[in-house]
């Protein structure tokens, strides 16, 4: 008897506090790549696990290395890298993806990036023949900066009444959108992955009408966040969703990354 209870309390204690409630990446992650080595940093808001799988097609990250210990910060190192070969990687625990992103090997510190141009375009994506320019860097400058309105397909106004464009055209990546569903779909009474990376879309119309409060980090990623229903969002520069939730944190936005910026209406004149 004892015996059971002792693997039962080691299970939970390798498990974490991932396994029994949800999870959130505070900070990072950040990569350090050099030759055919990366290492892989990040920060949780309470203890758990932690995972990191990569390979070189954003929709098969058939390789993964874990991490040693069960904390809120991990470290985790990738080896038998191809120098100035484009990874893409996922962070998380054993049984979560928390964050995706992309990183090229040999390319130094800060070559991470959770850029939706980086992935693939599906051939479904570019049906209608439109193709997506590339965005400008970030410009340093003070907090009042504004950001420009994304240049998302479609854009119809700012209410829940606008017409999302599909998943596939507003998700960064869409191979990590049913596991964002699964985790956090339930917040905003999803029925289906499709409707929840639509109110997504919906919710940053609505906070670029609306003023609601930003970040933007220096790897060009937009997190906006709504203290009256406590909604968070997080978003590529070209206003593409990384993930959409309602935190369990009360000062989880204050504790994200980035400088304050003011986000700007879509122009009627913008094209998509």
């Amino acid at each position: 008897m004892m015996a059971r209870l002792r693997w039962f309390l080691v299970f939970l204690l390798l498990l974490g506090p991932g396994g029994l409630g949800a999870v959130e990446i505070v900070d990072g992650p950040q990569v350090e790549a050099t030759g055919t080595t990366a290492t892989v940093r990040w920060k949780l808001d309470a203890p758990a696990g932690g995972m990191v799988r990569f390979g070189r097609n954003a929709e098969a990250l058939t390789r993964g290395e874990k991490s040693d210990e069960v904390a809120a910060e991990h470290e985790v190192r990738l080896d038998r890298l191809s120098p100035g070969t484009r990874y893409f990687y996922s962070v998380g625990t054993a049984r979560r993806v928390l964050q995706e992103g992309s990183f090229v090997a040999g390319g130094g510190a800060s070559a991470a990036a959770s850029d939706g141009p980086e992935i693939p375009e599906k051939p479904a994506a570019k049906a209608d023949g439109r193709g997506r320019e590339p965005a400008k860097p970030a410009r340093s400058g003070p907090s009042t900066e504004k950001v420009p309105a994304a240049k998302t397909p479609a854009a119809q106004g700012a209410g829940a009444a606008a017409t999302a464009p599909p998943a596939r055209r507003t998700w960064a990546n869409v191979a990590t959108l049913r596991d964002h569903y699964e985790r956090h779909g339930r917040d905003f009474a999803s029925p289906s992955a499709e409707e929840y990376a639509a109110q997504a879309w919906r919710f940053l119309e609505r906070a670029k009408a609306e003023g609601l409060p930003a970040k933007l980090d220096p790897e060009g990623t937009l997190r906006v966040w709504d203290p009256k229903t406590r909604s968070f969002a997080a978003y590529t520069r070209e206003g593409l969703t990384k993930t959409y939730f309602k935190p369990g944190s009360p000062d989880y936005f204050e504790r994200q990354p980035g400088r304050p910026v003011r986000l700007k209406p879509a122009a009627a004149g913008d094209r998509p």
